[in-house]
């Protein structure tokens, strides 16, 4: 039975690229592994937790912490994982995988005494209600210090003329202090910062009308209207996990549970989030270095636009790790063409070397590299569509987006089963293109030559809405169906009705879920949230 478990690690170890290797030996300590897009991060992460599964390593009452970025990703991960370990023929067990913000949710609500938070008494904050908070915390503020608003509004070449005082007025309270008090709640919390410490550092500086204690006045007012309303964000929940763990009796009972932490997508986090996931790797009671595993990409973090984010800390980590020569390198990607593996390669360099930026070096220099033709990935590298990359010069936008129809057309009519997509920065943006190509005055009706356009912003949730309801009906009519509760919980977990988890497990015996018995082992607090939920819609 071992040599066969042995053979198999040694397969599963041989699918694995020279970068994904890295991964699959790693043992203890600090590891970060820096990779291209396209590298196969994920698949490379799923197939070093299994084999770190099938190491006698873990006790019992141990876990492999795997986390990420969004529950789709988390999902997915935790699937790879559980096939590898069927694979290996080995226990789907200690291993969890959750995104970062569930991790720290979970471990708050553990000790609402010492986190403030309480499961049932809070809720998640929306991204509408957010905004409408942060208007309410800048009319209080324009209450509170009605002097200093009336100097801001009169700063700079003001000729006292009543047309300009009134734009100045609605610019300053529905752009400019509102974008203040986004930028400067989301960098102090991301920071650790609570608003009277806040307060201090404005106090160190000594300008004449002082934005940092502006920004601590909207941060305070803030926070208050969160805890009237009883509504927590998604850094309040990194902070308050990091309040428990501050703890030394709550901070190694966590550690006691974790045997390692990975990360997967490592350049989305914060550096207070991986001061969480660091504090969880870590042991108190022996001065060895955390086991932590970061995997990421050093030039790219597509949440920074709307998060700290920067790749810069991912870098910093595996410089860290270099010293130590405990850095790995994914750099062969199978997703694109060669052209444009090339072209990106070329455009790295170039901005590296071209001094706009100065005498910093904006990108890690790491070039992609095609995989090897004995790959296993089906279809890696693909041969280009057309000239594989275009670059074209439009007038406007309206003419953008007829060249982009006329180019569909031309590609979807060439393999009718092919698919398109349009990348843009903003949905409004998306919402734009949609309307211009569906427009009667467009040259090229993709209508006509049966392409279907659809618009993901605007048409994504609603479209969906009919079906939600048929497939929360059918719970009702046969609440013991297995398949009609995992369907329904996957709804209520993507509406945020009931806290995500994996509710395959939930479903296998929908008698024991819905009305446990006394003798039936006790319901987490997420799954016990779950369970009210799903009783009082079949009562109501």
């Amino acid at each position: 039975m071992a040599t066969t478990l042995e053979q198999r690690l040694a397969d599963l170890q041989a699918s694995l690229r020279p970068g994904q290797q890295e991964l699959a030996h790693w043992q203890a300590g600090p590891l970060a592994v820096s990779a291209v897009p396209g590298a196969g991060k994920s698949y490379g992460m799923a197939v070093a937790a299994a084999i770190t599964l099938a190491r006698p390593q873990l006790t019992r009452a141990q876990q492999l912490v795997i986390v990420t970025f969004t529950r789709s990703a988390a999902a997915h991960l935790k699937q790879q994982i559980r096939q590898h370990l069927r694979d290996l023929q080995l226990p789907l067990s200690g291993f969890t995988v959750q995104t970062l913000h569930g991790l720290a949710l979970n471990i708050a609500t553990r000790h609402p005494q010492r986190s403030g938070i309480h499961l049932d008494q809070v809720t998640l904050i929306t991204p509408n209600r957010h905004h409408r908070l942060l208007r309410q915390c800048v009319d209080q503020w324009v209450v509170d210090y009605p002097q200093l608003y009336q100097e801001l509004l009169v700063r700079g070449a003001f000729d006292g003329e009543e047309t300009e005082r009134l734009r100045r007025q609605s610019v300053l309270r529905s752009q400019s202090l509102p974008e203040l008090a986004e930028i400067a709640i989301r960098e102090a919390k991301s920071s650790g910062l609570r608003p009277q410490q806040l307060y201090a550092l404005a106090e160190q500086v000594h300008d004449e009308i002082s934005v940092l204690a502006i920004a601590a006045g909207l941060y305070e007012r803030y926070q208050r209207l969160l805890q009237a309303q009883q509504l927590i964000d998604y850094d309040d929940m990194i902070l308050a996990a990091l309040q428990v763990l501050d703890n030394t009796s709550a901070r190694q009972f966590w550690q006691q549970q974790v045997f390692a932490v990975f990360e997967d997508e490592a350049q989305d986090s914060t550096p207070l989030q991986f001061r969480l996931l660091n504090v969880l790797a870590s042991q108190d009671a022996s001065k060895t270095a955390p086991n932590l595993v970061r995997v990421g990409d050093p030039n790219q973090a597509i949440n920074s636009t709307f998060t700290p984010a920067d790749p810069l800390f991912f870098r910093e980590f595996c410089q860290q790790c270099q010293e130590q020569g405990r850095l790995g390198t994914m750099n062969q990607a199978g997703r694109s063409a060669p052209i444009l593996i090339q072209a990106a390669n070329f455009m790295l360099e170039w901005i590296n070397h071209s001094g706009l930026a100065g005498l910093e070096r904006p990108f890690q220099p790491q070039a992609i590299q095609a995989v090897p033709q004995d790959d296993p990935q089906d279809n890696a590298n693909p041969l280009p569509v057309g000239q594989g990359l275009e670059i074209h010069t439009p007038a406007d936008v309206y003419q953008t987006v007829d060249w982009i129809a006329q180019r569909v057309c031309e590609l979807l009519t060439a393999d009718p089963d092919a698919s398109a997509a349009v990348l843009v920065r903003e949905n409004k943006q998306g919402s734009f293109i949609a309307e211009r190509l569906r427009h009667p005055d467009q040259p090229v009706d993709l209508a006509a030559q049966g392409i279907e356009i659809f618009d993901v912003g605007s048409s994504a949730r609603p479209s969906r809405v009919p079906l939600e309801m048929l497939t929360v009906l059918q719970f009702l009519a046969r609440p013991h169906s297995p398949d009609a509760l995992i369907a329904a919980l996957q709804i209520f977990v993507e509406r945020q009705l009931i806290p995500a988890q994996e509710v395959h497990s939930l479903a296998s015996q929908p008698e024991t879920f819905l009305y446990p018995g006394s003798l039936d082992p006790p319901q987490t607090p997420q799954v016990k949230q779950a369970r009210i939920f799903c009783c009082q819609l079949l009562r109501s």
